[in-house]
């Protein structure tokens, strides 16, 4: 992220936070095409808030993903595409992958504007 506008906009806590760390493999095999829809698709599912992302140029990356509540993350691991595209991730698009989901019960951050 290169500015603060960059940054997720998230509720007051609590809320859920899952993040996905990742190494890509070289190939592409529409890996950009399917991470696209993803995101379209997780933006449109209930309880989504926002997401958060960086690549650098080695191919490490995180994503940070915030949701409602757990029922909320539960419901997108079962959706058909996502689980589609998580076989896929682990055939082709990773070295290896990580995925954390934590309660965020604080926030704050600079400008004060952005509390």
């Amino acid at each position: 992220m290169t500015n603060h506008e960059d940054a997720a906009e998230t509720p007051q806590a609590a809320y859920y936070a899952v993040i996905f760390t990742s190494l890509r493999s070289k190939q592409d095999n529409g890996y950009e095409e399917t991470a696209r829809r993803m995101l379209a698709l997780a933006s449109r599912q209930p309880g989504f808030l926002s997401v958060e992302s960086a690549r650098d140029k080695d191919g490490f990356g995180i994503t940070v993903s915030y949701w409602k509540d757990l029922d909320a993350i539960k419901a997108w691991q079962k959706n058909i595409e996502h689980m589609e595209a998580q076989i896929l991730g682990r055939e082709q698009w990773y070295e290896f992958y990580n995925v954390r989901i934590c309660k965020v019960e604080k926030e704050y951050g600079f400008p004060a504007d952005k509390l």
